[in-house]
């Protein structure tokens, strides 16, 4: 959540602006959501429509690859070991 004096990106449960000290409002932050999430929106449509391929931030989906990734490189690599144990 954002503040709205100051602009500092808070914590979702958070009842008072780390930097500034601003008390923040439930209503203020859904707007922030919002108009974050339309930002969002306008810049992967923008992306899709010029071709560009360039990434600025990581979602929870690029995240669930990378650990999907990393999980099934270390499966093999677990098999690999048990393999050459068993055949040494």
């Amino acid at each position: 959540m954002f503040c709205r004096k100051c602009g500092e990106e808070n914590p979702d449960n958070a009842v008072f602006c780390r930097n500034c000290g601003e008390r923040l409002k439930e209503e203020e932050v859904k707007k922030a959501e919002v108009i974050e999430n339309t930002i969002d929106t306008n810049h992967t449509n923008q992306q899709s429509t010029t071709g560009t391929s360039s990434t600025t931030s990581t979602s929870n989906n690029d995240d669930s690859n990378l650990m999907s990734c990393c999980l099934c490189i270390i499966v093999v690599f677990i098999v690999f070991a048990i393999i050459g144990a068993i055949f040494r």
